[in-house]
């Protein structure tokens, strides 16, 4: 999927991006509209359902997770609102959704600051593929006291609904958990956050990605050696323009989604969703596929670690796509790698 971001030397900090174009975006509206449209299901999957979180904040930089893997970030401070799918991140039983905060205000930008604007918002919503039913429930709803720069949980939203609380799956279980962990935006940026995480119980059955059970990679020198050729491997593939290899490269993240998402197959998937459209030297909107990005350098580049360290990418995402006409609208593949049986770090998920 897509993420846009500035690429002048004054945006090499999170704080206001351009404008944003994700193929993430494009690909949700084609999930939306195998649902909605024309479904497209798995027969021998029993009771199909399609599980959507919807995010809402303002006044900070956020990292939403869902079982650790980040689902969503936003480092514009600015107001966010937005609906993505989630099947591939989620589990039968116990789940967990996390989002980890800095609160910003004031130019200068002021960190951790009890601003009046700040909000956070997620709700899950199962949609019935068969009855096209719907259920949602309310997982965060955040604020601050203004007094005293503590998080709040208010029982009606910014927008003056109540909270949305359910007694069967979806449901929220147990009570919310405060602590603290780190965010970082990977132009270098570090902080001290606040993180809050509830507890979500699902009945489907929904396949484990291919990274549940992979080994956990540690931030070793070596370790960070080998995610970068495996980066540089994907970008020689895609400035191919060989859209065999490209599948080959991706195939164990589309296979798992096409999978989650009860498309009848990997090509199913590929033929409705079209993922491969935008993997080329030049995307459809005319950017073209620009030399490995490493903003920090080659041997600085942050990594974001997720699902307990077996799932790694560098951030932000070096594979983009840009035009020389319109220097903001850059688009980036997303992609988050394990360490497959063989040894070989591959592409695990393709991440908004």
């Amino acid at each position: 999927m897509f993420l846009l971001r500035q690429q002048s030397s004054e945006s090499r900090t999170p704080r206001r991006p351009g404008r944003i174009t994700r193929l993430a975006s494009a690909i949700t509206i084609a999930v939306l509209t195998t649902i909605f449209g024309e479904p497209s299901v798995a027969q021998e999957t029993p009771d199909p359902a399609n599980y959507y979180v919807s995010l809402a904040g303002d006044g900070a930089f956020w990292a939403l997770r869902i079982n650790d893997v980040t689902v969503w970030s936003d480092f514009q401070g600015r107001d966010t609102n937005l609906s993505v799918p989630v099947n591939a991140y989620l589990k039968q039983g116990r789940n967990e959704i996390d989002v980890t905060f800095v609160t910003v205000d004031g130019s200068p930008i002021e960190y951790n600051v009890a601003n009046p604007d700040f909000y956070f918002l997620t709700q899950l919503q199962r949609v019935d593929l068969v009855s096209r039913d719907r259920q949602q429930a309310t997982m965060l709803n955040l604020s601050l006291d203004p007094t005293d720069n503590t998080v709040l949980f208010p029982q009606m939203t910014r927008l003056g609904q109540p909270v949305e609380a359910r007694s069967t799956p979806p449901m929220k279980v147990g009570r919310d958990r405060q602590d603290k962990a780190d965010l970082i935006s990977g132009w270098g940026d570090h902080w001290t956050a606040r993180r809050v995480t509830a507890e979500v119980e699902i009945a489907d059955p929904l396949p484990a990605g291919p990274w549940v059970s992979a080994p956990v990679i540690e931030d070793t020198p070596e370790n960070r050696a080998q995610l970068l050729a495996a980066y540089r491997e994907l970008h020689a593939v895609l400035m191919s323009g060989d859209a065999r290899k490209v599948r080959a490269k991706l195939e164990p993240a589309w296979r798992h989604l096409a999978v989650t998402m009860h498309y009848a197959s990997l090509e199913e998937y590929l033929e409705k969703v079209a993922p491969l459209q935008d993997l080329t030297v030049t995307d459809s909107q005319g950017r073209t596929l620009q030399p490995l990005d490493l903003v920090l350098g080659p041997k600085d580049f942050q990594i974001e670690r997720m699902a307990g360290g077996r799932l790694l990418r560098i951030i932000p995402d070096p594979l983009i796509w840009n035009t020389p006409s319109d220097p903001d609208n850059v688009g980036s593949l997303n992609v988050a790698f394990f360490r497959a049986a063989d040894g070989s770090l591959q592409a695990g998920a393709v991440l908004y």
